[in-house]
């Protein structure tokens, strides 16, 4: 009241008290006036609302059962949660009751890790593994970086030979030697770079080779997941996304240049400790005093920066700012609409906000980590020279030996403290790895990649379920099926009906094994689903759900997923387009059957996109079509020309259709009313009317309610 509305409606009831009117039909007005008006025309406006009569009158009966199943879920919850503080009173974990996922793993394999170095080299092993194909990379790295290692302390002995030079009274012998070695030093520069190259070339294609590969069998492993892995929080499309492009991207942290540096140190401390210990071993054992403290400064960097960025429990806060930001994109008309992306931008802040105060806490031992690590060098420089003053004094070593061993361990010092300085990533590829060996580890309960099962030749298409209880992973308290049995017809319709909650769907994603029932079978043909091929089983079903989802692609690519086992033609797609009621549409857009059907189908309306599905499904003629409100989504004009599509569609193969609008699944040869996941009532539309039970009373309430509306209109 006393503002301008524009209200688009469906359900013209709820419109009837406007002002003003607009029918709408291929983009243009057809008419418009008040209600009384347009029923008076008998138009478009006329023929939609004695449509709708008897499709509110079932919504009207179907709102009624839902109350009660809310009322009885209310009701155990309330008990459940007066258990929970029983027994918390009694000391019992309440966690205990439920079924988690391996929450724990990561933390287990973290102190293992931590309280046993030795299971470092068989980890890095294990990761190694995967970069196997790229051998002949690898070994052309590992020349590169052993020799590269070895540059640094061969320049520095040359480095220090035309130093003690300068002390040589022969002026000829001097400039002679200074030639040779100037000339030896080119040398050394000219292989250092070609060594640098062959380590900078092997190591990085091998590294990008085992990203790509870690990435792919990450994203592999995240799909073959049975359905109720990814009901849970943690595994959420954010997380999911972020880890899947942080965690891979993180393991050249193990592998790839890093390995390279590695092995540069190791050949520079090979190397300088062979030439200082043949020079002078007294100043080299005072000289190697400083090497822990080294080594222990840049250690000290890495665990600090590593574990800076680890966070335990719902997934690390660069996650969390992931969700945030897949949530706020994937509904921004919403957020748009709601004037929220301050919003959201602050919990995206909010999330990193976090992981830096964290980090901050950490701020102080890092940086002294980082002073002791560049200061030591000035305390080497003063040990070294002391030392060496009171050897040469001693008539113990020559004053260029004692510049020998400075340069050499020096130059040495340097190439190990620059591989001390990837330590951190190091540490962050450790967790990344962590992460996707957990993931790849864990054996999914329903994998859709397994090849092994039963592959009936001949299906006559009986389906039954035998005493099924079943509960949703992420809902452990609340049973949706109960002993529930039921035997669907050979190439017969059976129609699910009853309210929102009872179980309907639940049976349909059975069915399909999205998952597997705690408790009794599910048959086909006399054969538990679970010992048939899962290939084979999905691929002889069609599915149309109440939600239609389209993948950002052409109409024609929407279609064809429908079949991706044979050669679909052009001729198979506009078959299964008319029957669904799509096809004159397709051809009257500019770019017919290319034209895209935008992010999650965001180009066309609710309607179009459920008779795209239905299409989807109609194209791989599927011997069982399951249809899950299949034209919940169409307007009355559409639903009737789909619905018949749909009848005639079902003929000949085995069809399980669940509907609340009774009258769309009266001619089926086989209803069965399920209520609080038991099946109450089963029979034809006349058999269950004789009964007088819940069938016959919903059909009751459903004529009176429309009896009453089009008295009303």
């Amino acid at each position: 009241m006393g503002r301008t509305t524009i209200v688009i409606a469906h359900r013209l009831s709820t419109i009837r008290n406007a002002d003003l009117i607009i029918g709408l039909e291929h983009g243009r007005v057809v008419e418009c006036g008040t209600h009384e008006e347009l029923m008076t025309h008998r138009g478009l406006y006329f023929e939609l609302v004695m449509a709708q009569t008897q499709k509110e009158a079932e919504q009207k009966c179907g709102d009624e059962e839902d109350d009660v199943v809310e009322r009885e879920f209310v009701r155990r919850s309330s008990s459940i949660v007066a258990n929970a503080k029983v027994l918390q009173k009694a000391s019992i974990p309440v966690d205990d009751l439920f079924e988690n996922l391996d929450q724990d793993d990561e933390a287990l394999a973290n102190a293992l890790w931590n309280n046993d170095s030795l299971l470092r080299i068989p980890f890095a092993f294990k990761i190694l593994k995967f970069n196997a194909p790229e051998w002949p990379w690898i070994l052309l790295g590992t020349i590169g970086s052993i020799v590269f290692g070895a540059v640094q302390p061969a320049f520095a002995l040359f480095f220090a030979k035309i130093y003690g030079l300068f002390a040589d009274p022969d002026l000829e012998q001097q400039k002679h030697l200074t030639s040779v070695y100037a000339v030896l030093i080119f040398v050394i520069g000219f292989v250092g770079g070609i060594a640098q190259l062959a380590s900078s070339i092997g190591f990085g294609k091998s590294g990008e080779e085992l990203s790509m590969r870690m990435r792919k069998l990450t994203f592999s492993a995240m799909i073959r997941q049975e359905i109720g892995y990814f009901d849970y929080e943690i595994n959420s499309v954010g997380a999911l996304v972020t880890r899947l492009s942080s965690d891979a991207a993180a393991l050249k942290g193990m592998t790839g240049v890093r390995i390279g540096i590695i092995l540069q140190a190791i050949s520079a401390m090979v190397t300088a400790l062979v030439i200082a210990f043949s020079t002078g071993w007294k100043l080299s054992l005072v000289v190697l005093c400083f090497f822990p403290l080294v080594l222990f400064s840049g250690k000290l960097q890495g665990q600090k920066q590593g574990k800076a960025g680890k966070e335990k429990g719902k997934g690390t806060f660069s996650e969390q700012g992931g969700q945030h930001a897949t949530q706020a994109i994937e509904h921004i008309r919403t957020v748009v609409a709601l004037h929220q992306e301050k919003h959201f931008i602050d919990l995206y802040e909010d999330a990193f906000n976090q992981d830096f105060k964290k980090q901050m806490c950490k701020l102080h031992l890092i940086a002294l980590g980082a002073a002791i690590a560049n200061s030591t060098m000035y305390f080497l420089h003063c040990a070294t020279f002391s030392f060496g003053s009171k050897l040469v004094s001693d008539g113990d070593m020559n004053f260029d030996d004692v510049f020998k061993i400075f340069v050499v361990i020096t130059f040495a010092m340097i190439t190990i403290g620059r591989s001390m300085a990837m330590i951190p990533g190091y540490a962050k590829a450790k967790q990344a790895a962590l992460r996707i060996m957990k993931l790849n580890q864990r054996q999914s309960k329903i994998n859709p990649h397994d090849d092994s099962g039963i592959i009936l030749k001949e299906m006559e298409g009986n389906i039954e379920f035998h005493n099924v209880d079943f509960r949703y992973p992420t809902r452990p308290t609340l049973r949706i099926l109960r002993s529930f049995s039921l035997k669907c017809l050979s190439s017969g319709t059976t129609a699910l009906v009853g309210p929102s909650g009872s179980g309907k769907s639940t049976t349909i994603a059975l069915l399909q094994r999205f998952y597997d029932p705690l408790k009794g079978k599910v048959l086909l043909d006399g054969h538990d689903i679970k010992a048939l091929n899962i290939q084979w089983l999905r691929s002889i079903m069609g599915l149309v759900q109440q939600e239609p989802v389209l993948f950002n692609l052409s109409i024609r690519d929407n279609i064809v997923y429908g079949d991706n086992s044979r050669e679909i033609t052009q001729s198979d797609i506009e078959t299964a387009a008319r029957k669904a009621n799509i096809h004159e549409l397709i051809i009257s857009l500019p770019q017919g059957y290319e034209t895209s059907c935008g992010a999650k189908g965001g180009q066309l309306s609710g309607g179009q996109k459920q008779r795209i599905a239905i299409a989807r499904a109609l194209v791989r003629s599927p011997k069982i079509l399951l249809l899950d409100e299949a034209t919940s989504a169409l307007d009355n004009k559409s639903e009737k020309v789909v619905q018949a599509a749909l009848d005639k569609a079902r003929s000949g193969r085995t069809s399980m259709s669940i509907a609340h609008r009774l009258s769309t699944i009266q001619n089926s040869e086989k209803i069965a009313v399920v209520d609080r996941g038991k099946l109450k009532e089963e029979g034809t539309h006349d058999e269950l009317l004789q009964l007088n039970g819940i069938y016959a009373n919903l059909m009751l309430a459903q004529k009176r309610t429309s009896k009453h509306l089009k008295l009303v209109h």
